[in-house]
């Protein structure tokens, strides 16, 4: 173990430490026990939208989702690097504080913002220490870098709507962090702290340096955590669908809604966890050792979103199945996700196999398509725009199904 001097900071050699495991790492049953408070607070955030919904809550359904998603990977890296160090402590703790974000969903804007913003800086600043001293989680820059906290800190003492403005300035520094800095970066920066007050101190003189640690996250497991996360999120989906479809009096239009629904549920399950980054990441290709991890975390978060924005959609499309015209708010939010998550997709394509003019394949059609679809939407009835989501998720999937089926008969022959 690394030895600390008195000025509490680490040295001058870099060594890196990987989760050691005789065989593939699972979840435990405290990550999936811990995982039940994300399947509250995804059914939470997505009711958000059932209120209209309009751009003031669309808004602050993205803003609290991001969140979310950001306490909750923060958690899931650590339990990824402690592996069997993980302390039990720390996830019920942490399970705890999600649930009372969670629980002051429903009442906001109007109660509960600041104990939101306080349940989410004191998670953000727990989840900060549990690395340990000497040690640095490289594919997680914000566990180190606390500066997209400050602002949520501020927010305590701010009236609404300045506290949300600050919230959506915090999580824009953690996104970028995301992006501006890489593991050999931070080590770099640690290095170079320490080479400073080294040479400031002479307490080491004569003595053993002690060793810099960077933690690196267990892609396989990682993976399958990413993987649960999804559908945790398309679980809310299947609830809203059932509630919809079993408080209604069942007649042909009700059941023709909802098995396109699930259709739409079905696809989206296919598309993400067959052909996404999430299979590659477990595999031990792209986007694993190409693209660093926290790339792969910003695109599930994205990803992520745009799926619980289609469930939700989804919901209030199915409870408006007995309209004959239906209101602009379900088609746009539906039709939005799905632009989204193209999109998302698009941007994933770019460092993957497939190359970056696969992006003029599918994403990006589907995505422009999804948006005229919006526009007809209370011109189509609710089955027209179920039926049309469930066609724009067709050819994505039977272009990765055919790009698949050809890379792997490729590969058959050059063996």
């Amino acid at each position: 173990m690394p030895r600390r001097g008195r000025s509490g900071l680490y040295c001058a050699e870099v060594a890196t430490e990987t989760p050691v495991e005789s065989g593939p790492r699972h979840a435990t049953w405290l990550e999936l026990f811990f995982d039940l408070v994300a399947v509250a607070g995804i059914g939470q955030l997505t009711h958000l939208l059932h209120h209209g919904p309009g751009a003031a809550d669309v808004a602050l359904y993205l803003l609290l989702y991001l969140a979310f998603w950001m306490a909750w990977a923060s958690i899931c890296i650590y339990s990824n690097v402690a592996a069997g160090h993980t302390r039990t402590s720390v996830m019920l703790v942490a399970m705890l504080g999600l649930g009372v974000m969670a629980a002051a969903v429903p009442a906001m804007p109007q109660r509960h913002a600041t104990g939101f913003a306080a349940m989410y800086v004191i998670l953000r600043l727990i989840l900060a220490h549990t690395s340990g001293h000497g040690r640095i989680m490289v594919d997680w820059p914000s566990a180190q870098m606390q500066w997209g906290v400050l602002p949520w800190v501020i927010s305590l003492w701010v009236p609404e709507p300045w506290k949300y403005w600050l919230w959506a300035a915090g999580l824009a520094v953690d996104m970028f962090l995301m992006f501006a800095v890489t593991g050999a970066r931070m080590m770099a920066g640690a290095q170079q702290q320490l080479d400073r007050m080294l040479r400031r101190s002479d307490r080491f003189d004569g003595t053993r340096l002690p060793t810099l640690q960077a933690l690196h996250a267990d892609p396989e497991h990682l993976g399958e955590r990413l993987g649960l996360y999804v559908i945790i999120v398309l679980g809310e989906g299947v609830i809203s669908v059932i509630e919809a479809v079993g408080g209604s009096d069942w007649n042909a239009r009700v059941l023709i809604t909802g098995f396109g629904a699930f259709v739409v549920l079905t696809e989206l399950w296919a598309l993400t966890l067959n052909y996404g980054f999430i299979p590659r990441m477990m595999s031990g290709g792209n986007p694993a050792d190409v693209v660093p991890r926290q790339h792969v975390m910003a695109q599930h978060c994205w990803n992520t979103g745009a799926i619980a924005t289609i469930v939700a959609g989804l919901g209030l499309v199915v409870e408006h199945h007995d309209d004959r015209v239906l209101p602009a708010g379900p088609g746009w939010v539906l039709c939005g996700g799905l632009a989204g998550y193209f999109l998302i997709n698009g941007i994933g394509m770019i460092r993957s196999d497939a190359g970056a003019r696969a992006i003029l394949f599918w994403p990006v059609p589907c995505a422009v398509l999804a948006v005229p679809l919006a526009m007809i939407s209370a011109h189509v009835g609710v089955i027209g725009l179920v039926v049309g989501a469930a066609v724009l998720l067709v050819w994505p999937l039977l272009w990765e199904t055919l790009r698949r089926n050809g890379s792997g008969r490729a590969g058959d022959t050059a063996r």
